[in-house]
């Protein structure tokens, strides 16, 4: 299988690493990509597994060595998608997902042509600050992030696909049937195809 790499995005709060970790653990042929950020850990987050937590200094020589697939500044913290973990990963024949913004996308699709997106819609506008305000810390700068998240939705037609995240179990299952349909698309199985032709012969 031409191995893609999938790029999942939404708004702060829209839910989509929570539908990646829920996807994970029923389809082994993906794999999460560890990107990398400035923030501080949230409570039960482990460094190497949720993020790589690096330093600013750490962040930014990393950019200046361009050892960085994609990165943005949000909200006054870095994030962004080492190199070497996304090669990591299509070397073993799986599929990359990337859980990042609705800038690093467009960084992710111009260097990986193959690259599937996705973006995770709210249900609603209310229920979206809902989920920002029931996160610790979550009434700091939520009139900003409302903002952010207005801008980004505007962006929904960049990606290939939309799932609006009003229901986890149906969220996840739509994301896994996304997958299913990618892997068997006509390009991608040209090496099985192309076998067949030469047995013909």
């Amino acid at each position: 299988m031409d191995a893609f790499v999938l790029i999942v995005s939404s708004p702060s709060g829209g839910g989509k690493t929570t539908i990646v970790n829920e996807l994970l653990k029923k389809d082994r042929t993906a794999k999460r990509v560890v990107t990398a950020t400035t923030r501080s850990p949230r409570k039960g987050e482990k460094d190497g597994k949720d993020y790589h937590f690096w330093s600013v200094k750490k962040f930014q020589s990393a950019i200046k060595n361009n050892k960085m697939a994609e990165w943005a500044n949000v909200f006054t913290d870095y994030y962004g998608v080492p190199k070497e973990s996304l090669d990591t990963v299509l070397k073993k024949g799986l599929i990359p997902v990337l859980v990042i913004d609705v800038q690093g996308q467009k960084s992710i699709k111009k260097h990986y042509k193959n690259a599937v997106s996705v973006f995770i819609l709210p249900p609603s506008w209310n229920e979206l600050k809902k989920r920002l305000l029931a996160r610790p810390g979550g009434t700091n700068n939520i009139d900003v992030r409302l903002k952010t998240a207005k801008k980004e939705v505007a962006q929904v037609k960049k990606f290939d696909y939309v799932i609006v995240n009003d229901k986890l179990d149906g969220a996840v299952n739509a994301l896994s049937k996304i997958i299913f349909a990618e892997k068997h698309k006509t390009q991608r199985k040209k090496p099985a195809i192309n076998r067949l032709k030469q047995k013909r012969r």
